[in-house]
């Protein structure tokens, strides 16, 4: 019985929560800092996961809150030009504590807060100012919550400290390649006439925004479990986000972030939940993934 009991033991001291093959491959498989094991059957290359996405994986399942001020509009996002009136944003029944328990009743280990969507409308404080084009007058970041009814709420932080609470673990969506109010799609300042409640700037300002506001959401709200950049990013701003993300929040598994993260994942290539038949985990496009990547 002794015996047993201490059997026990060491198994227990063993586990940290993973499933059991998740421990073996981290004692038997390669380093972390290797991408490809070689199989022993065939001698090719097969790539490996990292310990961030096998923990990441392991998690099963993840809410997404698509809460932003186009809650408060008939369409999905703001199509076009569309700037919604900032005070249409009033959550007066804001209390991220019930978001958390749906979370537990779903059995959810993970949850992701959109931070700023097409619109444009920033959901935390943000310190950024920016010159408007071409005058050059300095303004603030005045399309976020600090300029809304609920001035003085940070949504950000009372989500985070909310999972913490209940030990879900967190992340953030900031998309990168739209932003209504400054007149942007694809991540360029589009070259047109401005409609109602958008304001002109450069491509240099608005990318100087970008990375403002991901230094910010990245660095005031603890580690991140997952970061989304839905819709990716440009070009130009690869290199300076890479840095970015390495230096802030390595660990993260970043949604559309190949190239700019370690730790990568790709979605299925549709929002009806329904995947591609065969469906690989490895490749970067959005049709099944590439068996041979």
């Amino acid at each position: 019985m002794k015996i047993a009991i201490l059997l026990l033991l060491l198994c227990v001291s063993k586990y940290d929560g993973h499933p059991f093959r998740y421990n073996q491959h981290k004692q038997h498989g390669s380093s972390p800092s290797e991408k490809y094991r070689i199989s022993p059957k065939t001698g090719v290359q097969i790539a490996l996961p990292t310990p961030e996405q096998l923990q990441w994986q392991a998690q099963e399942i993840g809410v997404l809150i698509h809460f932003n001020i186009a809650t408060y509009i008939e369409t999905d996002g703001c199509s076009g030009q569309s700037v919604p009136n900032i005070s249409l944003f009033n959550p007066y029944l804001f209390n991220t504590d019930n978001w958390v328990q749906t979370m537990l009743d779903l059995g959810a280990k993970s949850a992701v807060l959109v931070a700023k969507h097409a619109c444009g409308f920033h959901m935390a404080p943000t310190d950024v100012k920016f010159p408007l084009s071409p005058f050059g007058e300095v303004i603030p970041y005045n399309y976020s919550i600090d300029y809304s009814r609920v001035k003085g709420i940070d949504v950000l932080d009372n989500f985070v400290k909310s999972c913490e609470q209940k030990q879900i673990r967190t992340g953030f969506y900031y998309t990168v390649v739209s932003n209504s109010w400054f007149n942007v799609e694809s991540g360029l300042i589009q070259n047109r006439t401005l409609q109602p409640g958008q304001v002109n700037v450069t491509q240099e300002t608005y990318d100087n925004v970008v990375l403002q506001q991901l230094r910010e959401i990245w660095s005031r709200y603890g580690t991140l479990n997952e970061i989304w950049f839905d819709g990716g990013y440009t070009s130009t701003l690869k290199d300076p986000i890479t840095a970015l993300l390495a230096n802030l929040q390595s660990q993260a598994v970043a949604f559309n972030g190949y190239g700019v993260s370690s730790n990568p994942a790709r979605w299925i290539g549709t929002e009806m939940g329904i995947a591609p038949d065969p469906n690989w985990s490895t490749g970067i496009t959005n049709d099944g993934g590439d068996p041979n990547s």
